[in-house]
């Protein structure tokens, strides 16, 4: 889990921004979710872990929700 006080460059939450998108995009097209998905907050920590492990935002939407479909 990111440390709250943390503070992360533009550059980086630029990226991110970037990244969850692709992320939301992907799981769209898989049909893991819809429109309206909203994520809570283990799966937006699942989601920062998954960013700097570097994984891709499809492989981070198969990890997040794969399993469960």
């Amino acid at each position: 889990m990111m440390d709250k006080s943390q503070f992360i460059t533009l550059e980086t939450l630029w990226k991110l921004e970037t990244w969850a998108c692709a992320w939301f995009d992907e799981a769209l097209e898989a049909k893991f979710i819809s429109t309206s998905y909203s994520p809570d907050a283990a799966t937006l920590d699942l989601l920062r872990g998954y960013f700097r492990a570097g994984l891709s935002p499809a492989e981070a939407a198969h990890a997040c929700f794969g399993g469960r479909h």
